[in-house]
């Protein structure tokens, strides 16, 4: 909230201020590889452990509007492919590492199975050679304008 704060006092009177974050219960893939649910929820836990907010995304507009500004506008910034898409195999290997990044962080709070996540991250590789595999993201995105 302070940043938020420091960016509307920072702005001209007029002046915009943008907003994107992650909400990561957006995120969907499909045909889901089983237990992926599972290993996501605990992914977005190690945001709760290190004192983030894995949801903040949803939250733009109130805190725009909580720092002083007044919240003009708010969509999204869409993620997406399938598997014959041109950047499929970079949206696939770019998850699996995030995953990656974060399991000594799973494991060290015992929010997942050291078993089991590799029992989920394994099947990625034939995953994404599906016919019908496709995944699909977005980030929540706000503007809102400095009135005084």
């Amino acid at each position: 909230m302070d940043v938020v704060k420091e960016m509307v006092r920072a702005a001209r009177i007029g002046g915009r201020i943008i907003l994107a974050d992650d909400d990561h219960y957006v995120f969907r893939l499909y045909p889901e590889i089983p237990g992926f649910t599972e290993l996501w929820k605990a992914y977005m836990q190690t945001y709760i452990e290190l004192g983030n907010d894995p949801i903040v995304g949803r939250k733009l507009v109130s805190l725009l509007h909580a720092a002083g500004a007044s919240p003009v506008r708010n969509t999204w910034i869409f993620f997406g492919s399938c598997a014959d898409g041109e950047h499929f195999k970079v949206f696939v290997t770019n998850l699996v590492g995030v995953l990656a990044g974060a399991k000594a962080q799973m494991l060290q709070h015992s929010l997942f199975e050291e078993r089991k996540f590799d029992q989920i991250i394994g099947p990625f590789q034939d995953w994404q050679l599906r016919p019908d595999a496709a995944l699909w993201y977005a980030v929540p995105w706000a503007e809102g304008r400095r009135e005084e």
